[in-house]
């Protein structure tokens, strides 16, 4: 049992490696299932059986660098305050700017009306990572306006950031005005439902970009990847 599980988590892997890999050369509008099983060595129905479609794989293997990149990021702002929001946002968005072929293919998924719901949820849900700390304190605080609901802005937030890095991602949006764009409507939704001191932040922040032109400068964030030499 213990062999037979080996084998199969590391054919699992294999096909989720291969499958970034061949979105990362030609992006998902080429991204071929008979393509991914000749290079990754697994028949169609193994694929299937793992994964039940195309769409919930590629979610899951841009799910799964995603979270593997930031689980060893330490950021030096806290979550639950804008700050932290927008030094996250800047974070994860900059490393888009390398990355468009799956940038590209994640807004694909996102907007699609045939991704499965579960699939769709999943994608939202990675923009809550960065969100939902501090939602919830500005909610317990109650600086959010009287007429939100929790889930409903959520939502809100996360659309905007991928419409916003859908259009980058389809050149829509120059490179260098991507992360002002994004960043500045982020913003403009958080000063739109929030009031009290998080509204004056979001506002200030709102108002030094557009004198300046300038993202607000957060301290660099360590990435700190396991020991290699853990538990040799």
């Amino acid at each position: 049992m213990v062999y037979s599980s080996t084998l199969i988590h590391e054919r699992r892997q294999r096909i989720l490696h291969e499958t970034r890999k061949m979105i990362a050369e030609d992006g998902i509008d080429k991204f071929s299932i008979r393509t991914l099983c000749r290079r990754a060595d697994v028949a169609q129905r193994t694929l299937y059986n793992a994964f039940h479609s195309k769409d919930r794989l590629i979610a899951l293997a841009i799910r799964e660098t995603y979270e593997g990149v930031n689980a060893y990021i330490r950021y030096r702002t806290s979550a639950d305050t804008i700050e932290g929001i927008v030094d996250r946002l800047i974070a994860v968005n900059r490393r888009n700017l390398k990355a468009r072929n799956y940038t590209q293919a994640v807004t694909s998924i996102y907007f699609s009306p045939n991704t499965s719901k579960d699939v769709w949820n999943a994608l939202r849900d990675m923009v809550f990572l960065n969100l939902r700390q501090w939602l919830d304190r500005v909610a317990r605080d109650g600086e959010l306006q009287p007429w939100v609901e929790l889930e409903d802005v959520g939502g809100s937030f996360a659309n905007i950031e991928y419409a916003a890095i859908n259009d980058w991602a389809c050149g829509r949006i120059a490179d260098e005005a991507y992360l002002r764009h994004l960043i500045t409507s982020m913003l403009s939704l958080a000063s739109g439902v929030t009031r009290g001191e998080t509204q004056a932040k979001a506002n200030l922040m709102l108002e030094q970009i557009a004198s300046t032109g300038e993202l607000p400068e957060f301290p660099k964030p360590v990435l700190s990847p396991p020991d290699a030499n853990e538990g040799e």
